[in-house]
């Protein structure tokens, strides 16, 4: 039994006779510090333009994952976009296994940049991966269009193929089976015209593309983006190219869009040079420039 001394002696100095543990408050979910932190990146995320609901199971799981990630001496800030990551579904571009033969179209409104895209897309695999590949434009409807997929062709040394019908793809298509890339450009098309729409699915039954790719404008609202991807999904679409990057700083309704129709994002660009202003989406690469729209520019993935 402990004398009435060394009791006194615990009590004055308890301290010096339990074993150190880490400060729980550090850890804590309720730290002044924590939460402060936390709430500055769900106004960033609301800032985005990303669904209410999402942001709040980022935040929600994040905080969940937050003792495990401090021990692992991780931040805050790597730790949601490590959670952003997760969600994003990311196809890494086009790819070409060796020997592959692949035939790709490129589809969505007006004035979303789908020639200056299938130009840089045409170019990285022509010039960088040395493949052999045929541009074949069935945007009749406006001779600037052409003209500048024209340029770009003799620019990259591509062949151009035009067409008007459906008979035209196909026979273009054949005449060029040899090729180990076909990028297909099409007309800009009103999501709310069914004609419009009933026409482009027409070109792209002929054409039989192995993936189609939706190119939509990150300038555009996100309730129109929504509007776009309904009208859209009859053509067969399974991927998205978001372009104009540059020309906002709002980019949460890409990882909105991506949860709502589960389709993978194969490119983002922006801008006009060519074949610069392209990068393959990468899950990590999307979740930095949501956070940090300045992020587009980098050119490393894991930075």
């Amino acid at each position: 039994a402990l004398s009435d001394q060394e009791i006194g002696e615990l009590q004055m100095h308890p301290m010096e006779n339990t074993v150190s543990r880490p400060d729980i408050k550090k850890y804590e979910p309720g730290h002044s510090a924590f939460g402060s932190n936390f709430i500055k990146i769900h106004e960033n995320l609301l800032d985005s333009d990303m669904d209410p609901e999402l942001a709040q199971v980022i935040i929600g799981d994040s905080r969940a994952k937050w003792r495990e990630a401090q021990l692992a001496g991780k931040s805050i800030k790597e730790l949601v976009v490590q959670e952003i990551a997760s969600m994003f579904s990311a196809a890494n571009g086009i790819t070409l296994a060796p020997n592959e033969k692949r035939i790709i179209a490129l589809v969505g409104p007006t004035g979303v940049g789908k020639t200056t895209t299938l130009a840089k897309i045409g170019a990285l695999f022509s010039i960088f991966g040395q493949k052999k590949v045929v541009f074949i434009t069935a945007d009749t409807y406006r001779v600037a269009a052409m003209e500048q997929l024209r340029t770009y062709a003799e620019i990259i040394d591509v062949p151009l193929e035009v067409v008007y019908t459906p008979q035209d793809m196909r026979g273009a298509i054949l005449k060029h089976k040899n090729a180990d890339l076909v990028l297909i450009d099409t007309a800009g098309r009103n999501p709310r015209s069914d004609m419009s729409m009933v026409e482009l699915k027409a070109i792209l039954d002929a054409a039989n593309p192995d993936e189609t790719h939706l190119v939509i404008s990150m300038n555009t609202r996100t309730c129109d983006l929504f509007e776009v991807l309904d009208k859209f999904l009859a053509c067969g679409i399974n991927r998205l190219i978001f372009s104009k990057l540059d020309e906002t700083a709002k980019l949460g309704a890409m990882l909105t869009i991506v949860s709502s129709y589960n389709i993978p994002i194969s490119y983002v660009t922006y801008g006009q040079n060519v074949p610069q202003d392209i990068r393959a989406a990468d899950p990590r690469y999307l979740a930095k420039c949501l956070l940090d729209a300045e992020k587009i520019y980098s050119t490393i993935a894991h930075e």
